[in-house]
């Protein structure tokens, strides 16, 4: 089930029926690659988009802390990303696990969107509202 969000807001947003919850899908087209990514992975994206170009590879442990999801999210979220060539997978860590790294064409694809990155990690962040603000959005 579909449906498109009545703000035009350079980036289409629509709803998926998954599982038992809705989720929102927010696609970034660029002649190079369409991604469409849910909170999780804006979450993600918005992170590593913030350490470029002095981190590139990242214990998925590790994004799973620093974005406040769970574990299990963080890994389907990276999973996902692998699948949109925004991730790749890094030489797995004894101490930390399971690594990925930044390509240099998604750090320059990243780089390219990061308004449009940032706009939406700012609407799906309802900590920086309050109650009436979350309301009104």
């Amino acid at each position: 089930m579909r449906f498109a969000n009545p703000n035009n807001i350079n980036h289409l947003v629509s709803l998926h029926l998954k599982e038992s919850k809705m989720e929102t899908i927010h696609t970034i087209a660029t002649p190079d690659l369409t991604a469409k990514l849910n909170k999780s992975e804006i979450d993600i994206i918005h992170f590593i988009d913030s350490w470029l170009p002095t981190l590139t590879d990242w214990s998925v442990d590790e994004l799973s802390h620093k974005c406040r999801l769970f574990t299990q999210d963080a890994h389907a979220a990276v999973d996902m990303l692998i699948l949109h060539g925004l991730l790749d997978h890094a030489p797995k860590c004894d101490v930390t696990g399971r690594r990925v790294s930044v390509p240099p064409i998604a750090a320059r694809w990243m780089r390219e969107n990061t308004e449009t990155i940032n706009s939406i990690k700012l609407m799906n962040d309802t900590d920086l509202y309050d109650d009436t603000e979350i309301a009104e959005s």
